[in-house]
């Protein structure tokens, strides 16, 4: 999603600026090309200091015959974004787009130009934008229905809300909407979501947040996106609606800070193109042998779309039933050649598995065994460079303890056989009752204390 300012004098000039950008995104040249998305923003020349997180500026005609001096003040405020400007007939020159280039502008375009020239240039500009910050989208899939993708989604999402993060549940189950039923959140399907995916409608930020309703109206932190209405099979078939629906979660991403998507319901094609754009893939599978295979063979596709630096996390959901062994399900089928994957296993609990049209989600339930399945992979890995510089201290300090017990025993020893000292014996003893509660309370109590201050 690209936040783009329509910047000039009059509003009249503004809105006729946002109609022709509004036709140049429109209009895609190649179905196969994933367009970046565009949330448009009418802006006085005053009012751009209030906005930020602008990502391209458009600054129209009039505002450059009347006052190009402006466009320094502008560079000033969007130090790092990019200045577009469009140029009339009035405008069109090479001395003005001389002098535009010696106040700051980026590029300029005409407004004959045609809708490849203007999709040119966001394509490239997708590529620097890539590293703004958004949120992690979570993709949980399954080889089939049934095994719990849902139960987990579900999970995931409280988990998530409960350690302060803004969280939006995506429903891809478009024929039977369990995800949104279980929650009880209406309405059950979702007509805005429907004219996105049929490119009825621009996909920007505004349209995008019809589509989100609350689920619980004591916690405005948790919001859940239901299916498309009058969903079918071919809804998702053709490339440009999987495009779309890809492009409404990466609008979500930026609109919150996690998004887990009930994706196990998709089509292939829809499915796939998730896990390439997701930054998490949580595949569940349970213990039924019948699905060893299925299981193995859709593992295999999801781990193998999946980008380099994003978690593949395998959840083993007990549904209560005996049936093969953890170990041999994780050693033999689900099983990733060259790519690192977490284990997760979620206990049957009879309590848990009543979640269905309860309104709330398995989380109060499982609490405890959700830990490590919502950790977050960075603070992660920062946590275990903390406990292991950790335990390097303390090891560090359990062997100097252990030498300061020995020489206390030999002190003792010699005073016994040879009887104090003159000098040496009263400095000893004087020493004695702080090197012993040293010694037996350093690691009792946690305390880490600097090499000089353990050798005096």
């Amino acid at each position: 999603m690209i936040e783009l300012g329509i910047v000039d004098l009059s509003a009249s000039a503004r809105r006729r600026l946002a109609a022709l950008v509004e036709r140049w995104a429109w209009v895609s040249p190649d179905s196969r090309v994933s367009i970046p998305r565009i949330s448009i923003h009418l802006l006085s020349p005053e009012e751009v200091r209030f906005h930020g997180a602008l990502d391209v500026c458009v600054v129209g005609p009039e505002l450059i015959g009347c006052d190009a001096a402006y466009l320094t003040t502008l560079r000033r405020e969007l130090n790092d974004k990019l200045i577009l400007c469009v140029l009339d007939a009035r405008t069109q020159s090479f001395g003005v787009i001389e002098q535009l280039g010696r106040l700051g502008v980026d590029d300029v375009l005409l407004e004959s130009a045609e809708s490849d020239e203007f999709l040119r240039r966001l394509v490239l500009l997708q590529r620097r934008l890539r590293s703004r910050q958004r949120g992690r989208v979570i993709v949980v899939d399954s080889a089939r229905g049934g095994v719990g993708a849902t139960f987990v989604a579900a999970l995931l999402a409280e988990g998530m809300v409960e350690r302060g993060r803004t969280t939006c549940l995506v429903d891809g189950d478009y024929r039977s909407q369990d995800l949104t039923r279980f929650l009880q959140v209406k309405p059950h399907v979702s007509e805005p979501l429907r004219l996105l995916l049929e490119q009825q409608r621009l996909i920007t930020g505004e349209t995008v947040q019809e589509c989100l309703h609350t689920v619980w109206s004591d916690e405005p932190r948790l919001r859940c996106v239901p299916p498309p209405a009058g969903s079918d099979d071919m809804l998702l078939a053709s490339p440009a609606a999987v495009r779309s629906l890809v492009e409404v979660v990466e609008t979500l991403a930026v609109l919150n800070e996690r998004v887990v998507v009930d994706a196990s319901p998709l089509g292939s094609g829809a499915k796939l193109a998730l896990c390439q754009h997701a930054d998490d893939v949580v595949f569940v599978a349970n213990r039924d042998p019948s699905g060893a295979y299925a299981n193995r063979q859709a593992l295999c596709v999801v781990a193998g779309s999946m980008r380099n630096d994003a978690r593949l996390q395998l959840v083993l959901n007990d549904c209560g039933r005996r049936a093969a062994s953890w170990s041999l399900l994780e050693r033999d089928v689900l099983s990733t050649l060259g790519r690192a994957r977490e284990s997760h296993h979620i206990p049957y609990s009879a309590r848990a598995a009543r979640w269905s049209c309860s309104g709330h989600t398995p989380y109060r339930f499982l609490r405890r065994h959700a830990l490590s399945l919502l950790q977050d992979p960075v603070a992660a890995a920062l946590e275990a460079q903390r406990h292991g510089a950790m335990r390097a201290a303390f090891g560090w300090c359990s062997d100097a303890c252990r030498g300061t017990a020995r020489r206390l025993c030999w002190w003792r020893k010699r005073e016994k056989a040879v009887g104090p000292q003159r000098d040496g014996g009263r400095e000893d003893r004087r020493y004695e009752p702080l090197a012993l509660g040293f010694a037996e309370n350093l690691l009792v109590q946690g305390e880490l204390v600097s090499k000089p201050v353990l050798l005096g």
